[in-house]
């Protein structure tokens, strides 16, 4: 799963924040996608999860739109691509992540609303966030997501 053109567009295959959950059977077929995962089992209305590519890859669908994809290097490591050819896992360093960004282009800040204890967020122009969580001494890759962020706006 490359996920270059994820950074540059905050789009995976044919599938953005805000597309009609229908969209989502168009780059999938059903029996690749794992069972719903309801966020809420009493009440099926507040949204569910399908994971993909043995749970690299999770959708989260609310109101039947999807309202975030999310890319877990911890899950699977060495599942995800940069540049179709360097894998990046959770053990790929932070400064090494900025570095790949610089080299594509991507503008990136510092993202404090999501700047916490022992973690940082980054955000790309296209509103991609990239978690990094601090342990034994080196940050590490927590997550590559986008989502609908109520807060618009880069920096």
């Amino acid at each position: 799963m490359d996920l270059t053109n994820f950074l540059k567009t905050g789009t995976y295959l044919k599938l953005k924040v805000g597309l009609s959950e229908e969209n989502i059977y168009s780059c999938f077929k059903k029996k690749d996608l794992s069972k719903k995962y309801y966020y809420n089992k009493l009440d099926k209305n507040e949204g569910f999860s399908y994971f993909y590519g043995d749970g690299a890859l999770e959708i989260m669908v609310i109101d039947s739109k999807i309202y975030s994809l999310q890319f877990d290097p911890t899950r699977y490591p060495y599942i995800l691509t940069l540049f179709n050819n360097i894998i990046i896992s959770h053990k790929t360093s932070f400064e090494l992540i900025i570095k790949y960004l610089d080299i594509a282009d991507i503008k990136w800040s510092f993202y404090q609303r999501y700047c916490h204890s022992r973690e940082l967020t980054i955000k790309t122009e296209e509103n991609i966030f990239i978690g990094c969580v601090y342990d034994k001494g080196d940050y590490k890759l927590s997550k590559f997501q986008v989502f609908e962020d109520l807060y618009n706006g880069f920096f």
